[in-house]
């Protein structure tokens, strides 16, 4: 005889992260051996941030220059819990310099001048961090002038002397250079010393494949489950997010039913829980879900 039980926002006991679900049978119920259970079905929103304080992947910094145009102002840049794609991470990069008056903005004031960059490289399949050179005197393509004679003079910083770039500080004990594929720690800057003296930009592309998607596989686990060959013994079911979906839309995994067998007693309710591949709590935003789970009793 196999029954359905359906879960959906109503049974979630843990709210924070709607990771966790709850379900009281009617009456106590009695399994045996050969008894089994599944998913048979899911239905969820893709509402789960890939940069947070739960990853621990939400700080990094920068070097700038101090009003004696010395490279020693060093920047905390804390993300906000979200979802981002390079291009709103660099947007966002972009709202703390400019909070901070770290840019340049021109004398007609129709545009903007930032000596960081981060930007998808699609050729190289690499996120590449690019820093421009700044000095006191530039070229703008009319030959070496004074900044001043281009751009609105800065009030919280002064240009060096000779030709720098900004320093770009990926942390040692954080997990933001994985997001870019940058080894930590790591100090991106271009040594100038030996460069010719003119404001040319340096291009710097990441060590290992980035991940944007920490989280991109999830485990179900079951209360009923007794899975004599997994670890943890509870392993129900698992699935992969789409690389097509986009956050927001609607997650529904493929119709394979796979039997998980069910440990041998009486019953009065059923917890599952949902992980993310590394076995941490699976922090979901959206708590409208469903999820049915059938079980089959000999």
């Amino acid at each position: 005889m196999s029954s359905n039980i359906i879960f959906n926002k109503t049974n979630i006991v843990d709210s924070v992260g709607n990771n966790k679900l709850s379900y009281n049978f009617p009456k106590a119920v009695t399994f045996k051996k050969g008894d089994t259970i599944s998913v048979s079905h899911l239905n969820m929103y893709f509402s789960w941030f890939n940069i947070s304080k739960l990853y621990n992947n939400n700080f990094f910094q920068y070097k700038w220059w101090d009003l004696d145009g010395d490279l020693t102002v060093i920047v905390d840049v804390l993300i906000p819990d979200g979802f981002y794609s390079v291009g709103t991470l660099y947007e966002f990069l972009q709202s703390v310099m400019v909070q901070n008056g770290h840019f340049l903005k021109t004398l007609e004031g129709n545009k903007y001048l930032y000596f960081i960059e981060i930007i998808p490289n699609s050729t190289y399949y690499s996120i590449e961090i690019r820093l421009s050179a700044c000095a006191k005197n530039m070229d703008f393509g009319e030959g070496i002038v004074p900044l001043d004679n281009f751009c609105t003079p800065p009030t919280t910083w002064t240009a060096p002397t000779n030709f720098e770039t900004a320093e770009v500080i990926i942390p040692g004990n954080n997990y933001f250079g994985d997001l870019l594929g940058y080894n930590k720690p790591s100090n991106i800057f271009q040594d100038l010393t030996i460069q010719p003296p003119i404001n040319l930009k340096y291009s710097f592309l990441n060590d290992v494949t980035p991940n944007m998607l920490p989280s991109s596989s999830y485990i179900i686990t079951c209360s009923l489950v007794d899975n004599d060959m997994s670890i943890p013994n509870n392993v129900l079911y698992s699935f992969t997010l789409d690389s097509s979906t986009k956050f927001g839309e609607t997650i529904s995994p493929g119709s394979d039913i796979i039997w998980a067998k069910i440990r041998e007693g009486t019953y009065s309710s059923i917890f599952i829980e949902i992980y993310d591949q590394d076995f941490k709590r699976h922090m979901i935003v959206d708590p409208n879900l469903l999820i049915t789970l059938s079980i089959n009793q000999k």
